[in-house]
């Protein structure tokens, strides 16, 4: 039982960080087709 747990944890883990990865490469994307709207969003978050 605790090692199927294990595994569960494991590639919950995994699995968020393919996730994560994903979206930060969309977010990269993005800003790379849309220069200005990437501009945007870096000059909000350095005023925040």
């Amino acid at each position: 039982m605790r090692d199927s747990q294990g595994g569960v944890k494991f590639s919950f883990v995994f699995i968020s960080v393919i996730l994560l990865a994903i979206s930060a490469w969309f977010t990269q994307a993005k800003a790379t087709e849309l220069p200005e709207y990437g501009n945007c969003v870096a000059h909000e978050e350095v005023n925040a």
